[in-house]
């Protein structure tokens, strides 16, 4: 073979190695491939990621929840009662750089935070005035020593004074180096401090009572929250990747209530009580007339012992049911003069040694009446001045004896039976002995026309009474007038009645008559000096013992040594002549040998409250120049039973009398003298007649 032909044929088996070697290694990055592939295949279709090893790629993401700030609760006329108010903890981080200062061995450095430590407890006792300087750097530098990251520093910090720590040595240099920690909160505050707290109220985990309760879903607001993400510099800042439910703070509720007539009501209270110890509590209520609003309701007590201190505690205004005494015979009146039995309240009755046959115990004041006058009778209206039991007794059983449900009837009327809707949750219920009841006995009826067998709240009372101030419409008391939102009105409460007519205006303006009397010349003669008229009764009830109280004695009145606990009230309306507003002050007392009277404390806060309300108030005294003086009269009227008297240039006073001497009802408008009547002069009366007169 020649050389040529040599070097060809080793081209050509190289070639062929090439193409061999090429072959393989193209067939094993193939097959390569297709492994590869098939293992793509498989991590997509079976394959999970352990979570642990997504967190260290994903930043951590946290639900933040936003509270809403709760709404305000306003008095009538807008100042604040309970407000949200932002307040802030200080709290310090102890060990800031004490670290750093360690390894790097910087002593210095550690020494100067030392001091300065040193010069933020001053400022901070200084500032706060409740530790020693050595008492707030003891507490700092131990911290520092055992590695306190969270030592407390001082809780409820208003805003002012949160800027001013943040001035003070360490805290000035940040969260880094001085340790300055602050957590902010809301917190409820009361501006006028107990001022009608139980009406207010609060909402503390379970406890929950007032306004601050009935009305929570309105003032809470709906939360709101959103995801929030970490930085690199481990800063939180918001998920745009994820949704959010913006806060919606809560809504305001204006009330009702005047804190000029809660505080005037508060201050002359206390100072009829606060100085007895034998006095537990005093209430005081004042309703508008027209419209039933609450302008004040004031519940102070003591605890189970004389010792503690006044504090509005319960709301006995709503709670405390009981035998309310003789403020309920205005109930008895207002039920026989509608009904036609006592047709004027010079009616008499006889006297009969104060004695009702059928087990009731005598009226000794009876007696004493018939020495003085040497009378064997008595008037309604000298029975009402003088709060006779034996009176309101005799006409019960006299005129309901035989259909006792009749009166019952109008007691229901009254809403004297049940626990009526109102504002504030928790009105105790009324028991009322009905005939056929479990209760009832042949006593019941006589004791009901005069304040005991039925137990009613002092709210109940309150709103009765304000039925007659304003001319028999019972107005339905309440205490919030609307709902609010940035001021806006989003939802008002009008007044409303529980009943349209308990009487008619001719019957409210007789018993307001018998109620002026008793101020004017019976048992609460103590307001006769007040400087507006006042309408009203007194009444003085024994209150029923606890077993634990009576210490085994079987009556339920007095305990072993025979004392008893007495509720003494006073309730009416003023101005007596135009009735603006209703009051009504009880004044409870402890285990006593002493009687509480509603013509004592009662009355005299009572008049000091009508006396302030009249000075706070110059509307009062164009009223006052109407109805202060009743003109005498001048010419003698000729009554004559069943026809109609000359009522013309007669003044008030003189044509009631008039009117009620003939048998009939009066109603009447203006101030003055009588310029017109309707029917006229001379006119036959039919049953139950009213005139209605004029005056100018």
């Amino acid at each position: 073979m020649s050389r040529k032909q040599s070097e060809i044929q080793d081209k050509i088996e190289n070639r062929d190695r090439i193409h061999v070697v090429m072959f393989f290694l193209s067939l094993m990055f193939m097959i390569l491939g297709i492994l590869i592939l098939v293992r793509i295949v498989h991590i997509q279709a079976s394959y999970t990621v352990d979570d642990r090893v997504i967190g260290l790629f994903r930043p951590s993401v946290q639900r933040h929840v936003e509270h809403p700030v709760r709404g305000k609760i306003l008095a009538t006329d807008g100042r604040p009662l309970a407000i949200s108010a932002p307040l802030y903890d200080i709290y310090m981080d102890c060990t800031v750089r004490k670290q750093e200062y360690f390894e790097t061995g910087k002593d210095s450095l550690e020494r100067v935070w030392r001091a300065k430590a040193q010069e933020l407890a001053a400022c901070l006792s200084a500032e706060f005035k409740d530790k020693s300087a050595d008492a707030y750097a003891q507490a700092i530098l131990n911290g520092r020593d055992k590695g306190s990251k969270y030592l407390r520093i001082q809780k409820n910090v208003d805003l002012s004074t949160l800027e001013k720590v943040k001035t003070f040595p360490l805290f000035r240099e940040g969260p880094y180096t001085g340790g300055f920690i602050v957590e902010k909160h809301d917190e409820r505050i009361y501006p006028y401090d107990t001022l009608a707290r139980r009406v207010i109220g609060y909402v503390k985990e379970q406890n929950r009572i007032g306004l601050e309760s009935s009305f929570d879903a309105e003032l809470h607001g709906t939360e709101g929250y959103e995801w929030r993400r970490v930085t690199d510099n481990k800063r939180w800042v918001r998920d745009l990747d994820s949704a959010q439910v913006r806060v919606i703070d809560g809504n305001d509720i204006r009330t009702t209530i005047n804190v000029d007539f809660q505080d005037i009501a508060d201050k002359a209270l206390r100072a009829q009580i606060q100085a007895d110890d034998e006095v537990r509590a005093g209430i005081c209520i004042i309703m508008e007339a027209k419209t039933g609003a609450i302008r004040a309701m004031v519940n102070l007590s003591r605890g189970d012992t004389p010792q503690t201190v006044l504090w509005e505690r319960e709301n006995l205004c709503l709670r405390e049911v009981g035998e309310q005494g003789s403020v309920m015979k205005t109930v008895t009146l207002v039920s026989l003069v509608e009904d036609g039995y006592v047709k004027t309240l010079d009616q008499t009755l006889p006297t009969n040694n104060g004695f009702v046959p059928g087990g009731y115990n005598q009226d000794v004041h009876i007696l004493d009446y018939q020495r003085e006058t040497g009378r064997r009778d008595i008037t309604v209206m000298h029975g009402f001045e003088i709060s006779s039991n034996y009176v309101f007794t005799w006409l019960a059983e006299t005129y309901y004896g035989k259909k006792p449900q009749e009166m019952f009837d109008h007691i229901y009327s009254y809403r004297f039976g049940e626990a009526f809707d109102f504002d504030i949750s928790g009105m105790g219920t009324p028991v009322v002995n009905r005939p056929d009841s479990p209760g009832w006995s042949k006593t019941t009826l006589g004791t009901t026309a005069y304040g005991y067998s039925v137990a009613v709240t002092p709210l109940h009372v309150a709103t009765f009474y304000n039925a007659i101030a304003n001319k028999g419409c019972m107005m339905k008391p309440y205490l919030v007038e609307s709902i609010e939102k940035d001021g806006k009105v989003i939802k008002k409460f009008e007044p409303s009645a529980l009943n349209s007519s308990i009487c008619s205006p001719a019957t409210a303006d007789t018993v307001t008559r018998a109620l002026r009397a008793v101020v004017n010349e019976g048992t609460a003669t103590r307001l006769k000096s007040a400087k507006l008229p006042v309408a009203g009764k007194t009444g003085t009830a024994r209150v029923v013992l606890s077993p634990k109280e009576r210490q085994g004695s079987s009556d339920p009145y007095s305990d072993a040594y025979g004392r008893k606990k007495f509720q003494g009230t006073f309730v009416g309306f003023f101005p007596a002549d135009a009735p603006k507003y209703t009051i009504l002050v009880t004044v409870y007392s402890y285990p006593s040998h002493r009687n509480f009277y509603g013509g004592t404390k009662p009355a005299l806060a009572i008049r000091e409250i009508v006396d302030k309300l009249y000075a706070l108030d110059g509307e009062w005294d164009e009223q006052i120049r109407h109805t202060g003086t009743v003109p005498v009269m001048d010419k003698e009227v000729d009554v004559t039973k069943g026809v109609v008297p000359d009522l013309k240039g007669f003044g008030l006073k003189d044509a009631l009398y008039a009117i009620e001497a003939a048998g009939m009802h009066c109603q009447y408008e203006g101030t003055g003298h009588v310029t017109s009547q309707s029917p006229a002069a001379g006119t036959k009366a039919t049953d139950n007649q009213t005139v209605k007169i004029t005056l100018k």
